[in-house]
């Protein structure tokens, strides 16, 4: 992907709803906790990511990074808390603090928000464009031609039009993920997560994500990212918040958190991460 193409890129218009929450962070989460028998993963996990804003989530292995955005895209759920997508409510705190899930809310929240796998997750059997197109018009219901018109558009952005014919096989890495990006963004998402977002990446590849997501943010989308780069995070993001044990112990600023953490935790991963 040329840096030319990744500045032209345009998100899809947004569906009528998104009016309705505009001025409401676009994900909330408020006292999450989750457990896997006795060992408690999440210890009570406060995080918003705003509309137009990347929020990178950083943290030694182990600490509930993938469990937290497994969460927020709804392949697992909290324990306890509460979990909202702009005015839609997904779970809410009981009277005793266990979350409680809706599942109307959750199939509302699902059309809601994209995520790019770090392994992509793209049907080997289906091409390109049959991965980027099957969503929009299966799950959404939405009319072939429109969305095959949407896709191409996509991929001509993403420099991945003499590809659309192609099966993930014959891609290289930088190329199945920029597929798996086109995927997300056919959906018309309000929020996109990546994870580990430049694992596969050279600089080059690393210095056009950063670009891309840059872009997505200044048309609107709210981006979180969970990453252990933390060169890349520190250039790309709004806030970080750096979760440690289940807990976000430090949150802000890149030049704060990365630059100069106030936590003994923190600076210590830091130390480790940065050698």
């Amino acid at each position: 992907m040329t840096k030319h193409a990744a500045s032209a890129l345009k998100l899809p218009r947004p569906d009528q709803s998104y009016a309705s929450y505009l001025g409401l962070p676009a994900v909330y989460v408020k006292g999450a906790r989750k457990s896997f028998g006795e060992r408690e993963v999440l210890g009570g996990v406060d995080l918003l990511i705003n509309k137009g804003e990347v929020v990178s989530i950083i943290g030694p292995s182990g600490a509930g990074k993938s469990t937290l955005l497994r969460c927020l895209t709804l392949l697992d759920r909290f324990d306890e808390g509460s979990l909202a997508y702009g005015s839609v409510m997904v779970a809410k705190a009981g009277d005793d603090g266990s979350a409680i899930y809706h599942e109307e809310a959750m199939q509302q929240a699902r059309m809601r928000f994209g995520i790019v796998f770090q392994s992509f997750n793209l049907f080997p059997h289906l091409t390109v464009m049959q991965n980027v197109t099957d969503a929009p018009i299966v799950v959404q219901g939405r009319d072939r031609e429109e969305v095959s018109q949407e896709a191409r558009e996509l991929l001509r952005r993403l420099d991945l039009t003499e590809h659309a014919d192609k099966v993930p096989c014959e891609l290289s890495g930088g190329q199945q993920q920029r597929a798996a990006i086109a995927r997300a963004l056919c959906m018309r998402p309000q929020i996109i997560y990546f994870d580990e977002a430049t694992s596969a990446l050279d600089p080059k590849l690393t210095a056009d994500m950063h670009t891309l997501i840059r872009e997505l943010a200044q048309d609107g989308m709210a981006v979180g990212i969970v990453t252990h780069e933390m060169g890349f995070a520190r250039e790309v993001s709004d806030r970080v918040a750096f979760l440690f044990e289940g807990a976000i112990v430090e949150e802000g600023a890149p030049e704060e958190v990365i630059g100069n953490p106030k936590d003994e935790r923190t600076r210590a991963f830091l130390a480790n991460s940065l050698d």
